[in-house]
């Protein structure tokens, strides 16, 4: 398909209760239908729509090429089960901009696993700006990906109340190169979590791909303001996988405890200031080459 919009001041009414009631009740394996999914796209744009109380996740371009998502208004219950916002898988030239989601899971999720069990194209070139994420999972990259994620840019982006902030997620099997990342101008109140990469994000050896390694290099966050968090950050990556390449600049983060650096080399850390209730601000374990 190509030049699709989908536009305008209405709402779509996932009518999700009685779905989530029945994923419960299956335990939790239930297939769910997603309530806007567009795949194979080129020149696609949503713009002012309200999305609500999807079956799971509300919007998903898959394998698309210049996607726009504007104006966007998305709300599910707190405890509504997997109602991500919005989740590219493999596109390339996104942008999310001016878009409030309030979830019951990730506000947004970028993906690039596999398609049929073979590599495809990564998710690239995405930017995401002016947006406010309310509950939800936070603002995240995986868990799948095996094809790799490259050049995401996250600007002038609100969080309040959300579980996370800025988070990587991914595993062994799911896995593949997360690089180019940039994060500017972020403001978080009330975020338990405000920073995590995690890539043991599952401990299930039977999942996927065993030479599928996720590895993270070239990431940025700048202008980042913090308060009210349970934690100033966990920054982990694997003994065969280091984290490498981070840039922390001008941050200003309140929590209780401080950030926790893991099995990582070349981290940079300037201009930061991180008021923590107890224990050092920094805790660094297995962190090759880094200055703070």
């Amino acid at each position: 398909m190509t030049d699709v919009s989908l536009k305008g001041r209405g709402t779509i009414d996932g009518n999700g209760a009685i779905w989530w009631q029945r994923f419960r009740d299956s335990g939790k394996t239930l297939s769910r239908p997603r309530l806007i999914y567009i795949t194979r796209s080129t020149n696609l744009l949503i713009d002012g729509l309200t999305l609500i109380n999807s079956p799971s996740f509300h919007l998903v371009p898959s394998q698309c090429r210049y996607v726009t998502i504007q104006n966007l208004t998305i709300t599910a219950p707190l405890d509504s089960p997997n109602t991500d916002g919005i989740d590219p898988a493999n596109c390339t030239h996104v942008l999310i901009q001016n878009c409030t989601i309030d979830n019951g899971d990730d506000n947004i999720a970028i993906k690039g696993g596999r398609s049929n069990g073979q590599i495809i194209q990564p998710s690239q070139d995405i930017q995401i700006r002016n947006c406010q994420f309310l509950h939800g999972h936070g603002l995240s990259i995986g868990s799948e990906t095996s094809s790799g994620v490259t050049g995401v840019s996250v600007t002038n982006c609100t969080f309040t109340g959300t579980t996370n902030g800025i988070r990587i997620k991914s595993q062994s099997g799911l896995g593949g190169p997360i690089q180019g990342l940039s994060y500017k101008q972020i403001t978080m109140t009330d975020v338990p979590n405000p920073l995590i990469i995690d890539l043991a994000y599952s401990l299930n050896s039977n999942n996927g791909y065993p030479n599928d390694i996720p590895s993270v290099s070239g990431l940025t966050i700048d202008q980042l303001t913090v308060t009210g968090a349970k934690n100033a950050g966990s920054l982990v990556g694997l003994t065969n996988s280091l984290l490498q390449n981070l840039t922390l600049s001008n941050l200003h983060i309140n929590a209780r405890t401080g950030l926790v650096l893991q099995n990582a080399r070349n981290v940079a850390m300037n201009a930061y200031h991180i008021e923590v209730s107890s224990g050092p601000s920094v805790i660094a374990q297995n962190a090759i080459g880094t200055g703070f």
